[in-house]
């Protein structure tokens, strides 16, 4: 046998190899998991835990709380919320304002839409679409009915 073949170079791999393994799952799965508000949750409270869903990296619960368009808007991409973004921060979510007739991008007609305006401070990994720090922002959240849940639809200003 070689010398500096056994004893310690083994270990130091299988450690090694240990440390690469835990830190490449951890960079995809979600932080943790988010519960999704109930049926009769009001628009802030849905956008408030889209907004823990996107800190949490959890992408399931984020599908969850959006319409199929807008969760299919999202996937991937260099500005994924769901990987670039690290935290957003000082979340102030505002009063719902009405958003009757909402047009989707997908040509859906929502009479039933708010616009929920909200402010925070966001942190991300690579700055792509909009500035780190103090970010003032909102979502659309549609429903088909009053015995619907609120889902988000679209986001942005104004």
């Amino acid at each position: 046998m070689e010398p500096g073949l056994g004893g310690v170079r083994i270990p130091l791999l299988v450690l090694l190899a240990g440390v690469a393994l835990v830190t490449g799952c951890g960079s995809e799965g979600p932080k943790s998991r988010v519960g999704i508000p109930p049926v009769g949750a009001s628009p802030q409270e849905v956008v408030t835990a889209y907004v823990a869903a996107i800190n949490a990296h959890d992408k399931e619960a984020g599908r969850r709380l959006s319409t199929p368009h807008f969760a299919q808007q999202q996937e991937g991409g260099e500005d994924d919320q769901f990987r670039n973004i690290v935290e957003i921060s000082h979340l102030q979510v505002q009063t719902p304002l009405s958003n009757g007739g909402h047009e989707s991008a997908d040509g859906k007609r929502y009479q039933d839409a708010v616009y929920v305006p909200v402010t925070f401070i966001l942190k991300q990994r690579e700055v792509v679409s909009m500035p780190n720090g103090h970010t003032a922002w909102g979502y659309i959240l549609v429903r088909t009915g009053a015995d619907q849940p609120w889902r988000i639809n679209d986001h942005g200003v104004g």
